[in-house]
């Protein structure tokens, strides 16, 4: 539901090994049904699959007797989704949430409370997880452009999902304690807004220190907030998160060449915050460096850099075309480092 980048993504890759609904918009549902849908991973590993393949669909009602809902829309239109697709559910549906963010799987279940008062007749809402980015590389063609692999909360019901992903090649990880891997994945996408400000593909923006110092404050404003919460971010990298930010301020070989191994980019990746600036469309920033300002302003640690960039990004959304893309340089001055 929501088949954007990574709902194409993932249910190009699924269709080898399931019955896949793409629930998206006129424009891409026309598109794959002319021209099949093609998905490449990190290794350059490519499957099309023919329209045929799969069942397209642009209303809601396509999800009625889905036993998986897979909801990828960006973060604010959750909400919209979810009353959208809540009169075609099963009390025995599960409802998987693949988004940015650390609140979406209890904002789906608050959504779903109208329709289904009883928790006992609820569908099941879990946590998912999408670490790597992905970028639409044809009018009906989406690449995997950096490395990492999805998590799901930890449930029986969901075995027979993880079967099938692995069936259509994709490695999806079974988690027991997904706060933990959501906060991980936060600090991952605390990049995005730097990324998006900048208008640089990530691996040029990678190789700027001043880029990595204002991510490493980011960073370390969050990671106080997780102590302050009692959580230990997940390990998504071979390096321990509260070490990120020391890795960031290294100097650019010595930073290259630690996270040579850890962090996989291709030449063309970019933030898919970037994306949304570049067309004009409100940006997750609420869910990112702006839910670490919500979470620490409750709890009193200090955030001053994240909401600065919150500040930057908002500024970048009303100025629309003529916004301006910021040097690493200028922007580590802007935010005051």
């Amino acid at each position: 539901m929501g088949a954007g980048s990574v709902g194409c993504h993932l249910g190009g890759w699924l269709a080898a090994a399931a019955d896949v609904t793409l629930v998206g918009r006129p424009s891409l549902v026309d598109a794959v049904q002319r021209e099949g849908l093609t998905v490449t991973d990190l290794r350059g590993h490519t499957r099309t699959v023919p329209p045929e393949g799969l069942t397209l669909a642009t209303e809601a009602s396509a999800v009625e007797g889905a036993d998986y809902v897979l909801l990828t829309t960006k973060t604010l239109g959750t909400a919209t989704a979810v009353r959208q697709i809540s009169p075609f559910l099963r009390h025995d549906s599960v409802v998987v949430s693949f988004q940015n963010g650390l609140r979406n799987a209890s904002q789906i279940d608050e959504a779903l409370a109208s329709a289904f008062p009883s928790r006992a007749s609820r569908p099941l809402v879990l946590s998912g997880m999408v670490p790597f980015n992905v970028v639409r590389s044809g009018e009906t063609h989406w690449t995997q452009t950096t490395s990492g692999r999805l998590k799901v909360k930890d449930h029986p019901r969901v075995d027979p999902l993880v079967r099938a992903a692995q069936g259509g090649g994709l490695q999806l990880d079974v988690e027991p304690d997904m706060r933990a891997v959501l906060f991980g994945k936060l600090l991952l996408n605390l990049n995005n807004a730097i990324n998006a400000l900048t208008g640089l593909p990530l691996a040029v923006e990678l190789r700027d220190r001043d880029c990595r110092v204002v991510l490493a404050a980011c960073q370390e404003e969050a990671l106080a907030l997780a102590r302050r919460l009692s959580i230990t971010p997940a390990r998504l990298t071979p390096l321990p998160a509260a070490a990120m930010p020391t890795l960031l301020r290294s100097p650019t070989p010595v930073f290259a060449n630690l996270s040579r191994s850890a962090l996989k980019v291709s030449p063309t990746a970019r933030s898919s915050m970037a994306d949304d600036l570049d067309a004009g469309r409100t940006t997750e920033i609420d869910e990112l460096q702006g839910a670490v300002v919500h979470f620490a302003g409750d709890h009193g640690v200090p955030a001053p850099v994240c909401a600065r960039i919150v500040e930057l990004v908002r500024e970048a959304e009303a100025a629309g075309a003529d916004r301006q893309r910021w040097s690493g340089a200028q922007l580590r001055r802007a935010v005051g480092l």
